[in-house]
């Protein structure tokens, strides 16, 4: 075992050993002096400042070279991007659901009128939805950084444009007048759920091209191991850790200047 993990499971069996030993001093003791306990307390303190201090001075190959990247970040700041206008437009259109149900709330309009603009305005948010993905989808078939999904992305965007179809024939249905609501609604309800998979498809796709992006800056740091941030490290030292999204974000903005 190398010394640095070795050194790790010492200070992580020390203080598993530590806390246990206080859980079981308040369990099992009525109250009474805690300058012993305190006493506990320091002593194990300057053990575990003494032992991160030699693990500290280890040389660097002496344990793995980790590093993390913030997926979910990325995502946020470099795809979201591409699509900004259909976004807002997307947004707006979120709003007007909202002073729909405002104004419903307050009396202006009866139940029948408000589940007639309502279901027209969840139509329309659903072809705005779905407009967001179209786009970002052929932005990633145009740009040559996907060119190895592009046959992948080719096959989705061929299989999302029926239901593009189906969604703008619901849109003019609503607009002229929704006569079957219940039958509207089912429909609206099956091609919400074939939006979602679709959804879901660009999404891992973007994870897709986030993960080897950062195996390349990792083979090229001559790093051991990168860790995703979300739902993954739940403690790390910024100064034995090195976070790479900075790098792999540049190169992410790479893929759709040249597109």
């Amino acid at each position: 075992m190398k010394a640095s993990m070795l050194a790790a499971v010492v200070i992580g069996a020390l203080v598993a050993g530590f806390v246990g030993g206080i859980v079981a001093g308040l369990l099992f003791q009525g109250g009474g002096d805690v300058s012993g306990l305190e006493s506990r307390i320091a002593g194990v303190e300057s053990r575990l400042a003494s032992l991160e201090s030699r693990v500290a001075a280890l040389p660097q190959e002496a344990g793995l070279r980790v590093a993390y990247v913030d997926a979910e970040d990325l995502f946020m700041k470099v795809f979201l991007p591409q699509v900004d206008a259909e976004r807002q437009a997307m947004a707006q259109k979120q709003q007007e659901v909202q002073q729909l149900q405002a104004r419903h709330i307050q009396g202006e309009i009866d139940q029948e009128e408000y589940q007639q603009q309502g279901a027209r305005l969840q139509a329309e948010l659903l072809q705005a939805q779905l407009n967001v993905n179209l786009t970002m989808l052929d932005k990633m078939i145009a740009s040559p950084g996907f060119a190895n999904f592009r046959g992948d992305l080719e096959r989705i965007r061929d299989s999302a444009r029926p239901l593009a179809t189906e969604v703008g024939n619901l849109v003019q249905s609503a607009q002229v007048g929704i006569v079957d609501l219940e039958g509207f609604m089912a429909t609206y309800q099956q091609l919400k759920s074939a939006f979602q998979q679709l959804d879901q498809l660009l999404t891992q796709a973007a994870a897709a091209k986030i993960v080897e992006i950062a195996q390349q800056v990792a083979r090229e740091q001559g790093l051991d191991l990168v860790l995703r941030k979300k739902d993954v490290l739940i403690y790390y030292n910024d100064q034995k850790i090195t976070d790479i999204s900075g790098e792999v974000e540049g190169r992410l903005w790479g893929l759709f200047s040249s597109s």
